[in-house]
């Protein structure tokens, strides 16, 4: 268990802040929480001890917003988040403004006091570093006014001021320059920075205010500077008898903080750049630390809702503990050197949505002043896999051509083969059953090939006249001139080779279920065109099932036909169904078709 972290709950509503005081504790049992019921409640138990405030905004007679006003007069730097249910971005900022540290919808669901809970972990731990830093540098900073350090004094009642050797350097002047409050500011502050030091100096003389201020100033040569520069007056009988003071040249420290931030600003700017989501996380407790712009679109969420998450809450709720293993196996938490994944993973993220994305995660752990990050990227994956499931899709129809191939091809082979041993010189029947086997044989065979064919997705399609593609069509299949009616002239976009497929296996079709003699007509539709016979017909309850793979009600049909037709439709996004002729046939209707206008 690590330090103990006292939290004050300042809310109106005695059953909500029972209950979150509960989930808090639950969440981290680090947290103690006393309960306050008012603003005016909250300021009698705010004591030293407290490490953070948790206020609600609406509450009678004083308001969140004038409880903190009220707690930064005394507390200027104490954790303050404001955790309300009026989601205002007027009331946020204000609250920003005003000093707040953090601000805090509240929702419905337990996941906001977890989120609350790290806010309050992540605040509370940033104040304890900043007043450890603080005490450190304040020690640090005694030692070198031990050394190196410009005192200085002033006497309002004679006017008169003194410097020692360290201030006349850090200004730039001589030894006889006669220092004073108004001349030093006049000549040596910098002109923004002027009212601040008058105000300081000011409160010093009139009120005995102690002032620590960093400002910057000019030297006598020119040269820009920033300087601490510290006051302590002393009083008697309630006037100013002197101030007493010191000056430092912090313009090194100043430079390092302005490379500090520049380098976070230039990190932050090349994960923003980065194409890929990127997320940074605490190695040893997984909270996140740092995001990206990639990864505010990845997940739909904004960076304030990402940063303090735990980094499995990235991932779907019952893979977490899955992926937390994976991690701790292959990235560790430390160690004297840097490790990573050793190769990409494949995961899953969870959007704002709810909705799982697929991902391919490269990660390492790296050091930074003593620290361990883990560093992931994160890049989304959902166009790679749904092209994968489409190649297996591919796959699983091939595998179905085979299974057909395997069955169909079999019968007919022993047939063959069966014929052939009865086969007699004078034995004209069973040689022409030979011939018709073999005959059966290579239509599935085409059939088998064409079928492969349309399970491609690519295509070229081009103008197509219906009328020349139709006659050339029922030349092939044996649909004489006499049989075939062509009652459009119409040009479509189309694939020729495809489109030659749908109409000679609908030619076909006529004639394996209409005979030789069946009447075949082309015609036009609104979006589209149809082809129908004068055979036979297909019932209403068989419409929906004739295209499906090895469907034949003819002993010499092979079941791949419709099928064919369908696929060819598809290919080109077009629509197919069955109905019946004028003539009591069969009739197939192809809509959706592009026309190219004459």
């Amino acid at each position: 268990m690590g330090d103990a972290i006292r939290i004050l709950h300042v809310d109106d509503d005695p059953d909500f802040a029972d209950l979150t005081a509960e989930f808090l504790q639950r969440d981290d049992d680090r947290l103690t929480i006393e309960t306050a019921l008012s603003g005016a409640d909250g300021l009698d138990r705010l004591t030293p001890a407290v490490d953070c405030i948790v206020s609600d905004y609406e509450m009678p007679e004083m308001n969140g917003l004038e409880f903190l006003e009220a707690v930064r007069e005394d507390h200027p730097d104490l954790p303050f988040i404001l955790f309300t249910g009026k989601g205002s971005e007027e009331v946020a900022s204000e609250a920003l403004t005003l000093g707040a540290t953090d601000y805090l919808q509240k929702a419905t669901g337990t996941d906001q006091y977890e989120l609350l809970a790290n806010r309050v972990s992540r605040a509370v731990a940033q104040f304890r570093a900043e007043r450890e830093l603080e005490r450190k540098n304040e020690l640090l900073e005694k030692t070198q006014d031990l050394a190196d350090v410009g005192a200085w004094e002033y006497n309002p009642r004679e006017e008169a001021a003194y410097f020692t050797d360290q201030v006349y350097d850090i200004y730039g002047v001589d030894a006889d320059y006669e220092p004073g409050p108004e001349r030093d500011i006049e000549r040596f502050y910098h002109p923004d920075d002027r009212d601040r030091v008058r105000d300081a100096v000011s409160g010093a003389l009139a009120d005995g205010e102690p002032y620590d201020i960093e400002v910057r100033i000019t030297a006598a040569d020119g040269t820009e500077k920033w300087v601490r520069t510290r006051a302590d007056p002393q009083f008697e009988d309630g006037a100013c008898q002197r101030v007493r003071g010191t000056i430092r040249d912090i313009t090194e420290r100043k430079e390092r903080e302005q490379n500090i931030a520049q380098t976070k600003e230039w990190y932050q700017t090349l994960l923003d750049g980065a194409p890929d989501a990127v997320f940074v996380a605490d190695a040893e407790s997984g909270e996140i630390r740092e995001t990206n712009q990639a990864a505010t679109r990845l997940l739909g969420r904004s960076r304030e809702e990402i940063v303090g998450l735990d980094q499995t809450a990235l991932h779907p709720p019952e893979k977490a503990k899955e992926y937390a293993e994976l991690f701790s196996e292959h990235v560790g938490s430390g160690g004297g050197r840097d490790e990573t994944l050793g190769e990409q993973v494949e995961l899953a993220v969870v959007d704002a949505d709810g909705e799982q994305i697929p991902v391919e995660i490269s990660a390492q752990t790296v050091e930074i002043d003593g620290e361990y990050y883990n560093q992931g990227y994160f890049r989304d994956i959902s166009t790679r896999k749904e092209r994968e499931r489409e190649l297996r899709r591919q796959n699983d129809r091939l595998d179905e051509f085979v299974t057909v191939v395997s069955h169909d091809l079999r019968n007919p082979l022993r047939t063959l083969s069966a014929s052939l041993d009865l086969i007699e010189t004078d034995d004209e029947e069973s040689l022409e059953r030979c011939h018709d086997t073999v005959a059966r044989m290579e239509r599935l065979i085409d059939n088998l090939v064409t079928l492969a064919r349309h399970g491609e997705t690519e295509s070229d399609p081009a103008p197509v006249r219906l009328p020349a593609l139709a006659r050339a069509c029922a030349r092939t299949t044996g649909v004489s001139s006499d049989a075939l009616s062509v009652r459009t002239d119409a040009t479509i976009v189309a694939e020729e080779s495809r489109l030659r497929h749908l109409f000679e296996n609908l030619f076909a079709n006529a004639i394996n279920h209409g005979g030789q003699d069946v009447s075949i007509t082309v015609g036009r539709l609104d979006d589209g065109f149809y082809v129908a016979d004068d055979g036979s017909g297909i019932p209403v309850t068989e419409r929906d099932r004739v295209f499906r793979v090895g469907y034949s009600t003819s002993g010499e049909g092979t079941g791949f036909g419709l099928n064919i037709v369908k696929q060819v439709a598809e290919a080109h996004g077009w629509s197919i169904r069955a109905a019946t002729s004028a003539d009591g046939g069969a009739r197939f209707e192809i809509t959706g078709v592009e026309f190219v206008d004459d």
